[in-house]
């Protein structure tokens, strides 16, 4: 898009200069499941990982009190509570979480799996007063996803999907977005993957 002669940047900013997260859209396979929990993973088998994720407004403030509504996919690339799925009213791998004071809230959970024509992803919806602001994806860097996905409870092996394949990304000619949607992942004191992003 063109604006005053001027190409648009990529990426809105915040007032601390970061981008401010963008899009993508809900997928298939959202469901509201009025699931308030920290551990999503239920009976799934997979390498454990911990989400953090901080919401904040636009000049850097933490938002209390947000809802953040998280859904993946198992080690084997599929989703709960779906009957194409083989899964009806089964409930892993989804649930929401309110921010704290700090605008902060977790999930205990396991790296995801993957299925074709799509990034390894999770799905998060972000709702402020009743309103959803934001749904979206976020990433994993592709060396981490490769490391684990070669582990045997993933048996499909790494994801082949790239950028340009994925579906719901490769109508964005611009890699920003799906940049500034990677998560930052590290092992904690305990050896446990924990990925984190503000949103």
């Amino acid at each position: 898009a063109f604006f005053a002669g001027k190409k648009e940047p990529a990426v809105e900013l915040t007032d601390c200069n970061d981008p401010i997260t963008p899009p993508v859209p809900e997928g298939p396979y959202y469901k509201n499941e009025h699931l308030n929990r920290v551990n999503i993973t239920e009976t799934k088998k997979g390498t454990p990982l911990e989400y953090v994720f901080k919401v904040e407004d636009k000049h850097c403030k933490p938002i209390p009190g947000a809802i953040v509504d998280i859904w993946q996919c198992d080690a084997d690339g599929h989703y709960s509570d779906f009957e194409q799925e083989g899964t009806a009213n089964q409930t892993w791998l989804r649930g929401f979480q309110k921010t704290n004071a700090r605008g902060e809230c977790t999930f205990t959970s396991i790296f995801p799996g993957w299925y074709t024509g799509r990034l390894t992803h999770v799905h998060a919806k972000v709702i402020i007063n009743g309103a959803a602001v934001l749904t979206t994806n976020f990433f994993f860097k592709k060396e981490i996803e490769n490391e684990i996905h070669q582990l045997p409870l993933y048996t499909k092996g790494p994801n082949p999907v790239t950028m340009q394949e994925d579906f719901e990304l490769r109508v964005d000619k611009n890699s920003d977005r799906h940049d500034t949607l990677v998560m930052h992942v590290a092992k904690d004191n305990s050896g446990k993957l924990v990925a984190s992003y503000t949103i």
